[in-house]
């Protein structure tokens, strides 16, 4: 290669090599700067230097008949790529990218491998594809992985050019054993070909300046492009290969993605970390151990004290004096990411894991979160968006965050529709964790955190419109579109009337009315019911159509009580509970619907469910329990009902199912329901020892879908009718002698541990 050009060789996101960098570009004033990057992007460079451009932020390419193939190239602050831009552009130097096209890595289909040889066509007797190379020479320094290795003899040292030549050496005696190891023919030919890529975009370079060609590529790339190759083989290996058109764009990163376990294949551990010694490098080039270390755990502290947690000033002494020790007896030079979160974790959080949690979120990792200049195209969802957030002051984060809205105030209506677009988009920006506090739906609690690849989603919904109103309605009509399942085009109508989608939610109602016509889906129809008849009983801050709501609850309703009966016969134990579920929510929206003939209508479909022998038996007890707490049957007609089912000649496994639907899953009302609690008292009461001995698993099955506290309290409740029913002189002390011995059976029954009753 020639000497005019100067590889410079350094780690991704790694605050040493920037410094490096800096210092380097600063001495040799190349004419031109070369980065690794895709070459179809360099358009994008420019950018960079906008006063409102706040990494982490990252080029973002797509493919544009198909946006969600997709790829991500993300800079910190102190990506040392992102410093040799800001140089380049501060300096007035031309500067671009050298690396393989998106067009050519998001195309579909690349060149056969049999052009790339015959030897890397053969794939099958290939070894496993290699680790991170650098893990070598870690192993033989003494150090866990490549990238502890790495920060210890680079980032960690501060800025200086001579660690360039030394980066260069290291990784040519090492890409040269890595090489004579093999590895997988795909693996090699990608390599191969973009290597080829910035060999070529050096000579161009060359040839347009008489100057010196700075170019930064990550260090495994230098001892490829320091060797001579001839022109020829490296247009050979590139042609033929399939493109796509790809659309490319600036957007938002987060730390949280930085970092290596996000699953980033070029992440660092702590990107909050490297960004302290980013700042560190700042103010000096070259760091004393109690320099930094002292500088981290102040910050340890800081944090600490801000979040409730008491962290003297003895303490951070003790800290930065541990970190140091410690990398003393580990043979390091100064301490590095595993000696600073060991000192933190002893001397700051006392060994504490709760504290030390929030530090290795907030700190080792960081909430820090890009933001784009507005100079910068974007795309029209993008800029909607960016609009919106700046409107409503919804800053996006990387952590999540609760925030409280109330529905009747202008702002907070705004976001929550906002927030309810996204999600019909695929960009759940938010997670709705309460909604339908008190009475009224006018209060919303929600648990908001950024994404990045929320900006794919919002180029995948371009094809539905050019604002988030307009994609969010498009996007909902979509998807209801050749849907028959009312009720998923019942909860579709729901979250258009959330979103504020009006125009969208009327053509839903009609989809719905028509689907409900033809469906012959008895539990879908009810299941439809619940989430209109909740807007229209406790209203909603949103525009609705109310009077065509209404009609559509009372023709579904109608249709049930038509044929409810008839659908709880002769069905699989499966398709019976499905059906109980849906029944429950139906009968409770039918009570907040409130009208009066629906509901009459309904519990005759109940009366004949009950006394149906035909019928699914948990169904059949579910109708009679919904009969009795509603007043509709008398106590007496109850219990003979609720016996006829529980005894001969009535199996015990139908009993069973039917002792399960009757109880439910809630302990709450039998508690208060004293004639209900005596009736299955009484019955159990009448049974004899061998028919008790039969029912006891029936009985257990029945008791257990009510949770351990509720059953405990349940114990307590029979306990007191025993004491109240006991002699005078059992209830001034002893207990009754009758419930000392029902007591085990009464334990087996509810499934509460003896020892522990």
């Amino acid at each position: 290669m020639d000497a005019r050009v100067k590889l410079f060789g350094i780690r991704h996101h790694g605050p040493g090599s920037a410094a490096s960098l800096e210092a380097a570009l600063a001495a040799e004033n190349p004419a031109v700067v070369l980065i690794e990057g895709p070459a179809d992007v360099s358009d994008l460079i420019a950018f960079a230097a906008a006063p409102g451009m706040k990494p982490p932020i990252a080029l973002l390419a797509y493919a544009a008949e198909e946006p969600g193939r997709s790829v991500f190239y993300p800079f910190a602050e102190f990506s040392p790529e992102w410093r040799a831009m800001r140089w380049a552009l501060a300096h007035r130097r031309p500067v671009r990218f050298i690396d393989l096209p998106c067009a050519i890595s998001l195309a579909r289909e690349e060149a056969p491998l049999e052009e790339a040889g015959e030897e890397a066509a053969q794939t099958e007797e290939a070894p496993p594809p290699r680790g991170d190379p650098l893990d070598m020479l870690a192993e033989i320094a003494g150090y866990e992985d490549g990238e502890e290795w790495w920060n210890a003899l680079v980032e960690s040292q501060g800025a200086g050019p001579e660690a360039f030549p030394a980066i260069a050496e290291a990784m040519t005696t090492l890409r040269a054993n890595v090489e004579e190891r093999g590895g997988l023919a795909a693996e090699r030919l990608r390599e191969e070909r973009r290597e080829a890529h910035m060999r070529l975009a050096i000579r161009e370079a060359l040839g347009a300046t008489q100057g010196t060609v700075a170019v930064v590529v990550g260090a495994w790339h230098v001892p490829a492009l320091a060797s001579p190759r001839p022109v020829g083989e490296d247009r050979a290996i590139l042609r033929k290969l399939a493109k796509t058109k790809v659309e490319t764009l600036w957007v938002p990163w987060t730390n949280t993605r930085l970092a290596a376990g996000s699953g980033y294949r070029a992440g660092v551990v702590s990107p909050g970390w490297y960004r302290h010694l980013w700042a560190l490098y700042g103010t000096a080039g070259r760091l004393t151990p109690e320099a930094f270390a002292g500088g981290w755990q102040a910050r340890v502290a800081a944090l600490l004290r801000e979040k409730g947690y008491f962290a003297a000033t003895a303490s951070v002494i003790e800290a930065a004096r541990l970190s140091i020790g410690l990398a003393a007896l580990r043979g390091r030079p100064a301490p590095g990411l595993a000696e600073l979160r060991d000192a933190s974790l002893a001397a700051l959080c006392h060994g504490d894991a709760a504290p030390f949690r929030i530090i290795e979120t907030e700190l080792f990792i960081g909430a820090e979160v890009g933001e784009i200049d507005e100079s910068v195209p974007q795309t029209p969802l993008a800029e909607d968006l960016a609009r919106w957030q700046k409107k409503l002051r919804l800053k996006p984060q990387a952590l999540e965050q609760e925030i409280a809205l109330d529905l009747r105030s202008e702002a907070g209506l705004a976001k929550s529709v906002l927030l309810h677009r996204l999600a019909l988009l695929g960009a759940p920006w938010g997670l709705l964790r309460e909604a339908e506090a008190g009475r009224g739906t006018f209060r919303e609690v929600w648990v908001i955190a950024w994404a990045p690849e929320f900006s794919i989603k919002l180029a995948e919904a371009l094809v539905y419109g050019v604002t988030i109103e307009r994609a969010a309605a498009g996007a909902a009509l979509a998807r209801a579109s050749g849907e028959a399942d009312v009720a998923t085009l019942s909860d579709l109508v729901r979250v258009c009337l959330l979103a504020d989608l009006e125009e969208a939610a009327q053509k839903l109602v009609a989809q719905l009315q028509a689907a409900a016509v033809e469906t012959a889906d008895l539990a879908a129809l009810m299941a439809s019911v619940p989430p209109l008849v909740s807007i229209l009983r406790y209203g909603t801050a949103r525009a609705m159509p109310r009077e065509a709501l209404r009609a559509l609850v009372e023709a579904i309703a109608a249709e049930v009580d038509a044929g409810a009966a008839m659908a709880t016969r002769h069905i699989e134990p499966v398709a019976a509970q499905a059906l109980r579920r849906a029944m429950a929510g139906f009968d409770e929206a039918l009570s907040l619907f409130d009208v009066a003939h629906l509901t009459q209508d309904w519990r005759a479909q109940l009366r004949l469910i009950s006394q149906d022998d035909a019928a699914a038996k948990n169904i059949a007890g579910f109708a009679l329990r919904r009969l009795h707490d509603a007043g509709e049957i008398a106590p007496q007609e109850t219990a003979a009902v609720f016996s006829r089912n529980l005894t001969p000649p009535a199996a015990p496994n139908e009993a069973a199912e039917f002792l399960e639907g009757f109880l439910g899953a809630s302990a709450e009302i039998l508690l208060h329901d004293a004639p209900l609690l005596a009736l299955i008292d009484q019955w159990i009461e009448g049974l004899d020892a061998e028919r008790f001995v039969e029912m006891l698993p029936m009985l257990r099955r029945g008791f257990s879908s009510i949770d351990s506290q509720g059953r405990r309290r349940m114990l307590e409740a029979i306990a007191g009718r025993a004491q109240v029913a006991a002699p005078q002189s059992a209830r001034n002390g002893a207990p009754s002698p009758a419930f000392e011995r029902a007591l085990p059976l009464l334990l087996d029954i509810l499934g509460v541990d003896h020892d522990a009753a």
